[in-house]
């Protein structure tokens, strides 16, 4: 134990073996772990001293670069009209000289690229005739399209004043002249083709001016297509003059439904019951007609009163004159001369001319009617009217200018066309002009003369504008008349009130109320269906916009002089009012004080009023309405502003109002 105690070497032998462990370790963990732990960054390695080194040098040269100004070489621009263009055309290094066979074309020498054709010219179209037509149209609601057909989409019913302008070409010159310049004998053998001798038709053109409030009219602008043309989008031009793009426009716009839509497009179904629609040349010649028979029923009217007065005079006793003297012999039934008697040398009257020389005789009962053989009378059923007969002349007449699908407009001499405008405003003058153009089949193509280099990227060849005669005037809708005034003193001033009958029209009907108006208030508003008539009609609405937009300013008494020859003065009231603010417009108060034109509107409007209302057709009714290949003939009838061709008989005016219209 003893000895244990004085070898010292084996007592710290141990702990001497574990502090020389420790320390190896220690460098172990320094050179193969510590030593050795490396990161990559920016192709360098660096240790974790090298790593926040690089650290703390890039956080201080973001610094610096921070506090610095900015710098404005380097802003952000906007790629994104870059990046639109490589969307839509993103097939780049397309080599456009490649030739594809095409149908038309044959192998050999036809594909000769230096051929050489003369472009024919556009005859010229015949003067336009323009029409309005009034409707309570179905409107379609969404856009219509290929696969949603007018037929089969959601539809409201609008108001709607359709002006369509007609035209006409002579086809037969127009398919001879193509011909001629792509396959007739003037051409080479080899260059005839007979695709592009067929003209096709790619666009009816409809322009329009507006004329202002100071009379002047604005530049001509472009009338799109209806809301009921489904082929819109397909019937768009191209503005490349490319012959691939002809090669597909010659195949599309030839087919029959390509052509009616632009030669013939249709009109919207109409809720007012009427005859079904016709082209604008027939539809005057119907007005006229419809005129012409209600002078002749207005002058039979006229004679039959005359007669009427003649003959209840000629049956009154003749009066003794209070004086001695012999008196004149007059004829019987004839009127007073006014001269007192008769002047010595006067010719006599003669008595036997008592009776309009337009009224048939009396009949003399010593003389017996004279018999008409039996069977003289044809059966009724096999009576054949006059109307019925111009009805079904204008039918068959209407029919003949109609593009079928088996038409083949070569043959025509004259090839009727039509645009529509509906987007017409009530109130407006409008002038309109319009163009025909055909397809240029070889536009995009070197294959035209030296003096029609021009056309090489015209696609369309275009006839010449005509321009319609007439101005067309819409109807409006909306009037109002200044009917009387009362005029009560309050405290030394006048409170001066004016009676107004505000009048609207609505899809085919006439409807009004009157309205009590003082200085600086509005002129009609919106108020409740209470109208007995909007149930007749078939009309479901809540309420009636009377609104007129304009604000009485005030009522002043005038005086003005009137007649011929003795001058006479009259005193009467003038309403003032405003629409803008700015401009102030006057009307005569009470009926007896209007102009014509006011008073034969006024009359017009109460005419219809005193009739029963027009009831509206179904989807279903107007669809088949407009169907019907029998043009109806309408009964002569007074004309009402807005009232369409719905035939209505004149009564006695309802007395609701009156004065000036809007």
């Amino acid at each position: 134990m003893s000895s244990k105690k004085g070898n010292i070497v084996e007592l710290f032998i141990d702990k001497a073996i574990l502090a020389v462990a420790g320390l190896i370790s220690v460098v172990i963990l320094f050179i193969f772990v510590i030593s050795t732990t490396k990161i990559e960054y920016r192709n360098d390695w660096y240790g974790p001293k090298g790593i926040d080194n690089v650290i703390n040098k890039k956080a201080l040269e973001l610094r610096d670069k921070l506090q610095k100004d900015p710098n404005t070489a380097n802003r952000y621009k906007s790629r994104k009209t870059q990046f639109l263009s490589q969307l839509e055309n993103s097939i780049k290094q397309v080599d456009t000289e490649i030739k594809y066979p095409l149908p038309g074309y044959a192998s050999g020498p036809q594909a000769d690229i230096h051929r050489i054709y003369h472009i024919p010219s556009m005859p010229p179209i015949e003067k336009p005739t323009a029409a309005v037509a009034k409707m309570a149209a179905f409107v379609p609601t969404e856009e219509l399209s290929p696969t949603v057909s007018y037929q089969t989409v959601e539809t409201k019913l609008e108001d709607m004043d359709l002006v369509t302008v007609e035209s006409a070409i002579n086809a037969k010159q127009l398919y001879a002249d193509f011909q001629e310049a792509f396959a007739g004998k003037g051409v080479r053998e080899a260059w005839r083709n007979g695709q592009y001798a067929k003209p096709v038709f790619a666009k009816v053109e409809l322009q329009r001016k507006i004329q202002q409030s100071d009379g002047s009219w604005s530049d001509w602008a472009e009338v799109p297509r209806t809301k009921i043309c489904y082929l819109k989008k397909d019937l768009q031009i191209s503005k490349k003059a490319g012959e691939y793009e002809m090669e597909i426009s010659l195949v599309q716009f030839a087919k029959n439904e390509y052509r009616s839509e632009i030669l013939q497009p249709p009109v919207y179904y109409n809720a007012i019951p009427a005859a079904p629609w016709i082209s604008p040349s027939f539809y005057n010649e119907r007005q006229k007609e419809i005129t012409k028979q209600q002078d002749e029923a207005r002058r039979l009217q006229i004679e039959a009163e005359k007669a009427k007065k003649l003959q209840e005079k000629a049956t009154q006793p003749t009066r003794q004159p209070a004086t001695t003297r012999q008196p004149t012999t007059r004829p019987s039934g004839g009127g007073d001369t006014g001269e007192g008697g008769r002047t010595p040398g006067a010719r006599e009257p003669v008595t036997a001319r008592t009776q309009n020389p337009r009224q048939p005789p009396a009949a003399n009962p010593a003389r017996k009617p004279v018999e008409k053989p039996a069977g003289a009378v044809r059966p009724e059923k096999n009576v054949t009217t006059p109307e019925q007969a111009q009805s079904a002349s204008e039918e068959s007449k209407f029919n003949a200018i109609r593009l079928m699908p088996n038409t083949n407009p070569g043959e025509l001499d004259k090839l009727v066309f039509w645009a529509h405008d509906d987007t017409t405003v009530p109130g407006e003058k409008y002038q309109y002009r319009i163009r025909i153009g055909v397809l240029n089949p070889i536009a995009g193509k070197k294959w035209f003369a030296e003096d029609q280099n021009d056309l090489r990227n015209q696609v369309v060849l275009w006839s010449k504008f005509a321009e319609a005669n007439d101005v067309v005037e819409i109807p409006q809708k909306l009037y109002f008349f200044a009917s009387d005034i009362r005029e009560i003193e309050k405290g030394g001033n006048v409170d001066k009130t004016v009676e107004v009958m505000v009048a609207r029209y609505m899809f085919g009907n006439w409807f009004n109320h009157t309205f009590n108006v003082k200085s600086g208030e509005e002129i009609g508003k919106i108020v409740e269906a209470t109208d007995p008539r909007l149930e007749q009609a078939g009309i479901s609405s809540d309420t009636i916009n009377f609104y007129t937009g304009a604000v009485m300013v005030d009522a002043r008494k005038v005086t003005e002089w009137i007649g011929s020859g003795t001058l006479r003065s009259r005193e009467y009231y003038e309403f003032l009012y405003s629409r803008d603010g700015k401009t102030i417009e006057k009307a005569a108060i009470k009926e007896r004080f209007w102009s014509a034109k006011v008073a034969k509107i006024y009359k017009e409007i109460s005419d219809a009023l005193a009739v029963p209302p027009i009831t509206l057709l179904s989807w279903s009714q107007a669809m088949t309405n407009s169907g019907q290949q029998i043009l109806q003939r309408i009964t002569p009838q007074e004309s009402v502003p807005g009232a369409g061709t719905q035939p209505r008989q004149p009564q006695a005016p309802v007395r609701q109002g009156g004065g000036e219209g809007e």
